[in-house]
Order: C-alpha cells, then structure tokens, then sequence
C-alpha cells in the first residue's frame, strides 16, 4: 500500500485503471487523500479529479521537466 497522504501537493505519475477496464498514466498534483479516493488535479485535463485508490495501479512522485516560473506558480496554487 502506498503512502499517499506523503505526496500532498507533489507531482505524481500515476497509472490508473478506470471503471471500464481502459488502462491510462496519469500526472496529478495531489490535493488531498481519503481512504477510498484521492482529490488532485490532473495536468491532462487541466481539472481537478477524483481518483479512487484501488484503481491506482502503480505511481511514482516526479520532478517536472524544466519548469517555467508560470508552470512553479500554477503548481503553487494546486497545492
């Protein structure tokens, strides 16, 4: 079992099984965790999502790729 609560406000990769069996990686910035799902904004649709935990099948925290000081303010106001 993961650690999420560790990851608040972190980036975070994750690979994620939807209620359809379509399997998708996903870059969230974590905003909160509960015992069944995790609140976070995803960087693919530029929204915030709930994410249920036993549909998380692996995740990683990453570091992102260059930030510019618009992308470091946006991740600010996520946190």
């Amino acid at each position: 079992m993961v650690p999420w609560q560790k990851y608040t406000g972190r980036m975070v990769e994750i690979i994620y099984g939807d209620r359809f069996g379509q399997f998708s990686k996903q870059r969230i910035v974590i905003r909160s965790v509960q015992p069944a799902f995790i609140r976070a904004y995803c960087m693919e649709r530029g929204a915030v999502r709930c994410f249920a935990i036993d549909r998380i099948l692996a995740g990683q925290p990453i570091s992102s790729p260059k930030q510019t000081s618009s992308t470091s303010a946006r991740q600010r106001e996520l946190a």
